[in-house]
């Protein structure tokens, strides 16, 4: 936020009267978007991944809730004898962490003022 403002744009329309919170929401705010968006995206599988650790060891999600964690810990003891037990909540944890990514990278094009309509 702080390097948005220090641009010079906020400033000069500040200075030409306008309320600092119309100037944050309608000038400030729409420049940030994008690395909101990106921040977002991130920081989502720091989420993920502790939530299903905790479900899988049982301190998490309990049995009427569904989670990755909590397939793999009701499966544990067939993981000896079916190893591909585990695969389908393995494969679940990164399909939504890539969705999620590659959702919040076609945000960031969407909504980022800086870059111009069709540019890559």
């Amino acid at each position: 936020m702080l390097s948005t403002n220090g641009r010079g744009y906020a400033f000069a329309i500040r200075t030409t009267g306008v309320h600092p919170a119309k100037v944050y929401l309608r000038h400030v705010l729409p420049n940030m978007l994008g690395v909101i968006m990106v921040q977002i995206t991130l920081n989502f599988p720091e989420i993920i991944l502790p939530e299903t650790s905790l479900s899988f060891l049982g301190s998490g999600v309990q049995p009427p809730g569904t989670s990755p964690g909590l397939m793999l810990g009701e499966g544990r003891n067939y993981l000896t004898t079916a190893r591909w037990m585990g695969i389908p909540a393995g494969i679940v944890i990164f399909l939504t962490t890539l969705v999620i990514s590659l959702v919040g990278d076609w945000l960031r094009d969407m909504l980022d003022p800086n870059l111009g309509a069709g540019d890559e």
